[in-house]
């Protein structure tokens, strides 16, 4: 069927076999209107034990190929699983995610509407299913307050930059860029960073929607968030014409937060009062969209951890790597394979 396929899924996987399993059974609901051939390849990063009998459960009734490799990080998983991709276009989606049963229906119908898109993607969302504490993160993380705006909407920053959870990129992009680079997390935004260099277009696609199953709590959420201020720092080094204020939010507010108590302590409550109202109208759009009280009151804490962490680690990286001089690679050799 090569030459045929016009969608080839691409799936890295370390370790998550109940996610995995959830996202192919999601696959299994899928509708086709238009009969629009695909293939999904699950490339394991190296997990212990391997996934191949998850993948294999689903191989008689999916167009599905699985491969295995030693561990090497999500961007060279990713790229190895495209050079074997056959498909027009790869849609590349995190282990996490469950799509929902008109997912192909509305891609066929984007990319109909915008044929000059070369990498395109479209939001997160949280399911009816999932718990509260993932729904909170979902809000904290797509909220047009706070900086996960820029992950699910268009006019936030410059130019729109798909994410790797939900990513539509055509054949040739792959081809001409080399896809993504060695440092995660950040690497998504890199390729999408380096093809918008090389005349590529990017388009937001709204209807083409995920949910997005993060399996993580405080302690993990606020790692991740450090690691995203610290490679945003790398970014904005690499690539300054693309650089925003937008990126530098979550610094600004996290010090306005301690110099407020700062003042408090001397006698000074009035900027206190200011972040209290901040966190008022936080508070109000999280219960206006969740509709719960619970989830509201759940994402308020996930947001300060949101904003302190994303601080925390852009300020590292600042240290590290501007006032220290060390280059990323040695300051936070971790964050590269």
């Amino acid at each position: 069927m090569a030459g045929d396929i016009r969608f080839s899924f691409i799936v890295p996987v370390f370790n998550r076999r109940d996610e995995l399993r959830d996202l192919l059974e999601s696959f299994s609901h899928l509708h086709n209107p238009d009969d629009v051939a695909y293939e999904i390849i699950v490339a394991d990063d190296g997990s212990a034990p391997p996934l191949k009998e998850v993948a294999e459960a689903y191989a008689g009734t999916l167009p599905l190929r699985y491969f295995y490799k030693k561990n090497s990080g999500p961007g060279d998983t990713r790229n190895r699983a495209m050079q074997q991709a056959e498909g027009e276009y790869f849609i590349i989606l995190d282990s996490d995610i469950l799509l929902p049963e008109d997912y192909l229906t509305n891609l066929v119908a984007a990319l109909k509407k915008h044929p000059e898109a070369d990498l395109a993607g479209g939001p997160d969302d949280a399911a009816a299913s999932f718990s509260p504490f993932q729904k909170a993160v979902n809000l904290v993380m797509t909220s047009f307050l706070t900086t996960g705006g820029i992950r699910g909407h268009k006019k936030n920053v410059q130019k729109y930059v798909p994410r790797s959870f939900n990513m539509i990129v055509r054949r040739e992009v792959f081809e001409r860029t080399g896809g993504f680079g060695r440092m995660h997390p950040g690497e998504d935004p890199e390729w999408v960073y380096k093809s918008l260099r090389a005349g590529f277009r990017t388009v937001f696609f709204p209807e083409v929607k995920v949910f997005h199953k993060r399996r993580i709590d405080f302690g993990k959420f606020a790692l991740q968030m450090k690691k995203f201020g610290i490679t945003r720092y790398i970014l904005n080094l690499h690539y300054p014409d693309f650089d925003s204020m937008v990126y530098r939010f979550p610094v600004l507010i996290t010090l306005v937060w301690v110099l407020s108590m700062l003042l408090f302590l001397l006698g000074f409550p009035w900027l206190l009062y200011a972040v209290l109202l901040h966190f008022a109208l936080i508070f109000s759009e999280f219960l206006f969209r969740s509709r719960s009280l619970r989830i509201a009151l759940t994402a308020l804490p996930v947001f300060i951890v949101q904003m302190a962490a994303y601080a925390y680690g852009y300020l590292s990286a600042f240290y590290r790597i501007r006032i220290k001089g060390l280059k990323p690679e040695i300051a936070f050799p971790n964050l590269f394979f």
